[in-house]
């Protein structure tokens, strides 16, 4: 036996595949060349630990007629007392109480019956045995029974397109086969119309998709050469049996119209260099399947997890799939002081040769000691700030600069960051605690820490846009209906609104605040105050005009029903427009004084009133703009 290592003998596993979300009989056999003594402990894990994380559901002892029954058999009797875990770990752990132990050579039978199998696809899904010895550290099987869980039966397509098109410029259709739960279905063998969908509801024939002669991605076409003739609003429908599915929206625009161009990414995941499921390489590889234009994976800091050979390894796989015009992505990590005063913040490079800011060592080891270390490379690093407001890893928004952290993550597997549950937010940040779904017993605890919301931020006059997607832990979007770390909610997406899809206009267009996101739909929003734009910060010592009036004009397309629209000023609900459609353009005025309801910035530089759009969807999903800000200095000798 190795350190901290043993290996099964004689293991069979039956059996060898299941589909996700099935009801199964499981059966696993093996021997050992040791002998296990009192007291020790035999635990067979279906979920648990920093890689093996999912929504699998169903151990118990006591009842063989309900579901997930477990036995352990020994060809040499031994006594034995099973003890169930579950939460964020499932497992089952067996107490050795035989004087003797168990003796070497024993055969073990393990068995559970009518179990139900996690809903997402897995190849050498993982049954980890575990003993653990009195007064020493459990020691872990080498050759632990793996079983590959497979995708399930066609329930949906998922097609997407890019959100904003020129007239006659063509563009490719992304059409991915899934299950009920987001799986692609690798062995879908079906023919797939695509119609396009205009404003007119006139319908145009598109293409046909053979899956069975073009199913080389397994359960994914990627067809290009598309375009519109005219400017308007499109879809593109899929049919197959009858079932018809549409696209995200299109924005279809004569090209001289076209300022900025939209971009949807996700920045922040993990993969198995830290505590994800997945290799890197798999990681991007995801974010290429489902239609992103940018995005890059954060594993944490900590060199206990994620060393400098895996940094380096990850470095040299976001440049192998950085490539302008196609796929944009920064090299990033998650600095994290986790139940400290520091909260949690995802780092970004524009040039990755940077060194590496360890929250566990002590130069680095607070925010304080962070900001003062990365003020030297302002333009060249971002900071985004993430779950702000959970009271387990919250943002001290006392320690701050906004040189380098212009932006936070609004949304993510932790929920909506922007207020408090008090204030009648629907997706308030909530702390572990697995399952979500009918199979679970509840979603996490509301556990919310006041003063660190992300309007308690804004308040202080921080300039801060909107990033949303966060913490991925299983490595491929869209992720499902839960995140099988969390549990909780599922991942969001990011857009951004940038002149071309290379790195440097991404980059700036992060540090410029350009940016907005949703809860997961791909949902367009156009928000402006007078001729500026999402992000800007307007000095009205040049733009005197705006002090008494100002127009507000937002335009929103989304893929699924708009149910609310609120315009947000100083963190109060401004304008509230019911709405009952999938677009809707709106322009109001603000004829209020600057002075009769601007704020007064935390260093007592400068009066500023802020704006930003928050939307309410079908489905509990949600989206929000940047804001906008008017600002104005105060002079030195003013209170």
């Amino acid at each position: 036996m190795k350190e901290n290592r043993f290996k099964l003998l004689n293991l069979e596993i039956q059996p060898k595949e299941v589909k996700v979300r099935s009801s199964c009989d499981l059966s696993i056999s093996f021997s050992l060349d040791f002998n296990i003594q009192k007291n020790s402990c035999l635990l067979f894990r279906f979920r648990g630990g920093r890689n093996n994380k999912n929504d699998w559901y169903f151990l118990q002892s006591e009842d063989p007629r309900k579901k997930g029954h477990v036995k352990l058999n020994l060809s040499n009797p031994a006594k034995i007392i099973p003890m169930i875990i579950t939460g964020k770990e499932l497992s089952i752990k067996f107490l050795v109480c035989e004087q003797e132990g168990i003796k070497k050579g024993t055969i073990f039978q393990f068995k559970v019956s009518k179990t139900l199998v996690q809903s997402m696809e897995e190849k050498n899904k993982k049954i980890e045995i575990i003993i653990g010895i009195p007064g020493k550290k459990p020691i872990y099987s080498e050759n632990p029974p793996c079983i590959d869980v497979i995708n399930g039966e066609f329930d949906h397509m998922t097609i997407i397109c890019p959100s904003m098109v020129a007239v006659d410029e063509k563009f490719n259709i992304l059409t991915r086969i899934e299950d009920e739960y987001k799986n692609l279905v690798k062995n879908f063998s079906g023919k797939i119309q695509l119609f396009e969908l205009a404003d007119s509801n006139k319908k145009v024939f598109l293409a046909e998709l053979d899956f069975n002669k073009e199913n080389k991605d397994k359960g994914i076409i990627k067809k290009g050469g598309f375009s519109f003739l005219s400017p308007g609003i499109y879809q593109v429908e899929g049919c197959f049996n009858n079932s018809y599915f549409k696209s995200n929206p299109i924005l279809c625009q004569e090209k001289k119209k076209i300022e900025k161009r939209l971009y949807w990414g996700f920045i922040h995941g993990h993969t198995i260099k830290s505590d994800g499921m997945i290799g890197v390489n798999k990681y991007f590889k995801n974010l290429l399947k489902a239609g992103l234009h940018f995005g890059t994976c954060t594993d944490h800091d900590h060199s206990w997890e994620t060393s400098n050979e895996d940094f380096e390894e990850i470095k040299q796989i976001v440049n192998k799939y950085q490539k302008d015009n196609e796929f944009v992505s920064f090299f990033g990590y998650e600095y994290g002081t986790w139940f400290t005063l520091n909260g949690d913040i995802c780092i970004y490079y524009f040039d990755e040769n940077l060194p590496i800011f360890r929250s566990d060592v002590n130069k680095y080891n607070s925010i304080k000691k962070l900001i003062k270390n990365l003020k030297h490379f302002e333009g060249k690093i971002l900071l985004v700030g993430h779950h702000s407001a959970i009271r387990a890893g919250f943002r001290n928004w006392n320690y701050f600069d906004n040189s380098i952290e212009k932006l936070v993550e609004i949304y993510s597997t932790w929920g909506n960051q922007e207020y408090s549950h008090e204030k009648g937010n629907p997706l308030p940040p909530r702390y572990k605690l697995f399952g979500y779904g009918k199979h679970a017993k509840k979603r996490g605890a509301v556990l919310e820490k006041k003063g660190s919301f992300i309007q308690d931020a804004l308040k202080r006059g921080y300039k801060l846009g909107f990033t949303a997607g966060g913490d991925d832990h299983y490595g491929f979007y869209p992720s499902g209906s839960i995140d099988p770390d969390n549990g909780i909610y599922p991942p969001g997406i990011m857009a951004i609104w940038a002149d071309n899809l290379t790195k440097k206009s991404i980059w700036d267009a992060l540090n410029n605040r350009k940016c907005y996101g949703t809860t997961g739909p791909r949902v367009i929003i156009e928000f402006y105050l007078e001729n500026y734009f999402m992000g800007d910060v307007i000095d009205l010592k040049e733009s005197s005009q705006l002090k008494n009036k100002r127009n507000i004009k937002v335009k929103v397309i989304s893929p699924i029903n708009l149910k609310k629209l609120e315009i947000i000023r100083n963190n109060e609900v401004f304008i509230s427009e019911s709405v009952n459609s999938e677009k809707i353009e709106l322009r109001y005025q603000d004829s209020e004084c600057f002075d009769n309801i601007a704020l007064t910035s935390q260093d007592k530089t400068e009066k500023f009133v802020f704006y930003y759009v928050r939307i309410f969807l079908a489905n509990e999903n949600m989206a929000w703009s940047s804001p906008i800000w008017l600002t104005y200095p105060v002079r030195e000798n003013q209170d």
